[in-house]
C-alpha cells in the first residue's frame, strides 16, 4: 500500500516535470522567437544577436547588445554561382570575431525586412551544425520597437568566440544532383522564385525563361506577411502546412529547393524545417547556373 502511494505521488510529481521538460524542449527547437522571448533570453549569457541591414541604420538604432553583420561576410560570389557557402575555414572565422562560440544562442534579426537574407543566415549556421542553438526574431526590428524593446546607438565590444563547426555537405545540392533529381520518385525539385519566373514569363538574370522540369512552385514570398505594424512576418504553421500540401510535397520525399542565387530558397527551406521536413538539400547554384547552359533541360508553359 505504501508502495502504491509513493507511486501515485511520483506520478503527480513526475507529469508537471514531464509536461515542463516537453515545453522547454519544444522552445529550443523552435526557430521563430518573439520579443518577449528575446528579452528574456538577453537577462542570460551565451547569447549573440546578430543584426542584418544597412550598416548606417545599425548604427543609428539595433536591439541592445547586437553586432552587425553584412550579407558578404557570410556568402562569396563564385562564378558562375553567386551568394554561395564561402569556405568553412571563412566562416569559422566570421563566425568567432562575432562571438559565436560553440556554447552560445544565436538570435538573428533584419532590420530592414531583408527575410531571405536573415534566412540565408540561418541556413548557415545549419549547416554548420549549430541549428539547434540558432533563431529568428520574427518580424526583425520593427517587432522589437512593437513589442516595446529597448534600442541603442551602441556598438558593442566582444570578444573572440571559439567555434567548433561540423560542416554538414549533405545539404547542398550540385548541378549533377539536380539532374539526376528530375526522374527521381522519392525527391521533388521545388522552384522557389516568383510565378512569373516559373511560369516562363520572366528569365532569372538574362538566362532562358522557364523552370527545371517537374518542379513544384512556392514562391518565397507567399511563406511571410506583412502586419498592421509594418513587420514582415512568417504565417501561421497551418498556413505554411497547406501551401506544402497544396504542391503535395509529403515529408517522406526529398526536397531540393533552387531560386535565382540561392538566397530567396531559404525562406523555403526555414519554413519546410518549422514544418518538421528533414530531409532538404538546396541547390546553391539555382537557376543563375542552370538557366544559361542550354545542355540543361528546361520545362515552360
Amino acid at each position: 500500500m505504501k508502495n502504491y502511494k509513493a507511486m501515485r505521488k511520483l506520478k503527480f510529481i513526475g507529469l508537471p516535470f514531464l509536461l515542463l521538460s516537453c515545453q522547454l524542449f519544444a522552445q529550443k527547437t523552435n526557430i521563430l522567437v518573439d520579443a518577449n522571448w528575446l528579452k528574456n533570453r538577453m537577462k542570460q549569457n551565451d547569447l549573440v544577436i546578430l543584426h542584418i541591414g544597412m550598416e548606417e541604420n545599425y548604427k543609428k538604432e539595433h536591439i541592445p547588445g547586437a553586432v552587425f553583420i553584412a550579407g558578404d561576410e557570410y556568402t562569396v560570389d563564385n562564378d558562375p554561382h553567386v551568394f554561395d557557402l564561402p569556405p568553412d575555414a571563412t566562416l569559422k572565422n566570421t563566425l568567432e570575431s562575432k562571438g559565436v562560440s560553440s556554447s552560445t544562442d544565436v538570435v538573428i534579426y533584419t532590420g530592414e525586412n531583408w527575410i531571405p537574407m536573415v534566412t540565408r543566415l540561418y541556413f548557415t549556421f545549419d549547416y554548420l551544425g549549430h541549428a539547434s542553438k540558432t533563431y529568428v526574431l520574427n518580424g526583425g526590428l520593427t517587432a522589437w520597437k512593437d513589442g516595446g524593446g529597448a534600442l541603442s546607438s551602441e556598438t558593442p565590444s566582444r570578444a573572440k568566440g571559439i567555434f567548433s563547426i561540423k560542416p554538414n555537405p549533405g545539404l547542398v545540392a550540385d548541378q549533377v544532383y539536380v539532374l539526376k533529381s528530375i526522374k527521381d520518385a522519392n525527391t521533388n525539385i521545388v522552384d522557389c522564385r516568383a510565378a512569373v519566373f516559373y511560369n516562363g514569363i520572366e528569365p532569372t538574370h538574362g538566362a532562358r525563361k522557364g523552370r527545371i522540369p517537374g518542379a513544384k512552385t512556392i514562391p518565397y514570398t507567399s511563406l511571410y506577411e506583412k502586419t498592421s505594424t509594418g513587420a514582415y512576418e512568417f504565417k501561421s504553421l497551418e498556413d505554411l502546412g497547406a501551401i506544402f500540401t497544396a504542391q503535395g510535397l509529403s515529408k517522406d520525399k526529398q526536397l531540393v529547393l533552387y531560386c535565382h542565387i540561392g538566397m530567396q530558397l531559404t525562406v523555403v527551406y526555414t519554413s519546410a524545417k518549422l514544418l518538421g521536413y528533414t530531409d532538404i538539400k538546396i541547390y546553391d547554384g539555382s537557376f543563375h547556373e542552370w538557366g544559361p547552359n542550354e545542355k540543361l533541360p528546361i520545362e515552360i508553359d
